[in-house]
């Protein structure tokens, strides 16, 4: 008899990419016999679906559910039963980013809670916080190559693109000062200390500061305070394109708002103004299935990890399968796990005012990377497959 196992959503993050992870995923379980179902979830409704499903499948449940950002691990039946324990017999949960989004979930006491980190701090994080908790596991995101195979290097139409969506961190940061005395205090300090040390995680960080915190605490304070989270990447992400800007870098910004930001920076920025009309250009929004095809087309992509330390996250895995060197800042899983020289250059969050500088010498080189970008090709198609992910998680699987 196949294994069983069912997909929850409920709707979709950044650029639909829920539904792209879960259909990649799917695709491969299928091929290797697996019995696949997918449903995604309406906010509104979704607790009362949940319940429904509970009642469906209570006689026969899955063998794992996935759940990838639905929050609905403490919804019970009538009889106060978790609906998620009697949908399967192991829960999955995909964490796409840092733990203490989803401590509510993570809190609740299913009888077989397992856990996909992007991040070995992470891991280490759930770990200690949530005993409970069967296992957790670090798995990357992988990626697919575009369609009709690799365009050669020196036939892009693009030097350099970044994809991402854009938050005004002056916004965020007004927004924070209107909170009440205790967390903009702690906003103050928690980001100037991780702008100041950034090889810190955020636990680290809370730990400096309340020493002897518990690792539930520091989920709470962070969650309640995750606007310090939103502004810490929204400045960054700012100032990466402000550099290439000042170093007069040609960029194509792929995502949402950023339109805003130029506005911004027409106003902010009047001495680089013909610059920006001419070479800084926003594409838009666009869906996560056809970022194979924009990274295809580059020879170049700029990459901000979230606050991984010890992880990586699916925009250099994504680079690379498509033959586009990525620049990012690193960390400490990328360095041990990437060989060098292949096709990923780093630069450092402690030199952000250098960032441009670097990015565009790294353009003018482009001739000596096509032989990196082999390599990474290679490297992507060994270990960030969709294929060699489900192989990996199967395994996981089979143990829970």
């Amino acid at each position: 008899m196949s294994d069983r196992i069912l997909f929850l959503s409920n709707g979709s993050i950044c650029y639909d990419s829920t539904t792209y992870f879960i259909d990649c995923i799917s695709e491969e379980l299928k091929a290797m016999g697996w019995e696949v179902m997918h449903i995604r979830l309406d906010k509104a409704t979704q607790k009362d679906k949940l319940c429904v499903l509970a009642d469906e499948y209570d006689s026969q449940p899955f063998d794992y559910v996935f759940d990838i950002n639905t929050k609905l691990d403490a919804v019970c039946d009538d009889s106060g039963r978790y609906c998620f324990d009697r949908l399967g017999k192991a829960v999955w949960h995909y964490i796409l980013d840092h733990p203490f989004y989803h401590h509510d979930s993570l809190k609740v006491p299913l009888k077989n809670m397992n856990v996909i980190c992007l991040d070995e701090m992470h891991k280490k994080f759930v770990d200690e916080t949530y005993p409970h908790i069967n296992s957790c596991i670090v798995l990357p995101l992988a990626a697919k190559q575009a369609e009709g195979g690799l365009k050669p290097y020196d036939m892009r139409d693009n030097d350099l693109i970044f994809t991402a969506s854009y938050t005004d961190p002056d916004m965020v940061y007004f927004k924070a000062k209107k909170q009440d005395s205790e967390n903009v205090d702690f906003f103050n300090t928690f980001t100037q200390r991780l702008f100041d040390n950034p090889e810190l995680t955020q636990e680290e960080a809370i730990r400096q500061m309340y020493p002897g915190i518990s690792g539930v605490q520091t989920a709470e304070k962070l969650q309640e305070n995750f606007m310090a989270d939103v502004y810490i990447q929204a400045a960054i992400r700012q100032e990466i394109v402000v550099q290439l800007i000042r170093n007069h870098v040609p960029v194509k910004l792929y995502g949402h708002n950023w339109d805003t930001f130029l506005t911004k920076a027409e106003v902010l920025m009047k001495d680089n103004l013909t610059f920006i009309k001419k070479f800084v250009k926003v594409c838009g929004e666009v869906t996560y299935g056809e970022l194979p095809a924009i990274y295809n087309n580059a020879r170049f992509s700029v990459n901000q990890l979230p606050w991984f330390k010890a992880g990586i996250h699916d925009r250099t895995p994504l680079a690379l399968m498509n033959g586009c060197v990525s620049i990012t800042d690193g960390s400490t899983y990328m360095r041990r796990e990437i060989p060098m020289d292949s096709g990923v250059e780093y630069y450092s969050l402690d030199e952000l005012e250098n960032v441009g500088e670097k990015i565009k010498s790294l353009v003018a080189d482009v001739g000596s990377m096509k032989e990196k970008v082999a390599r990474g090709v290679q490297y992507a198609e060994d270990m960030w497959s969709w294929k060699h992910w489900a192989v990996e998680f199967v395994e996981a699987a089979k143990e829970c």
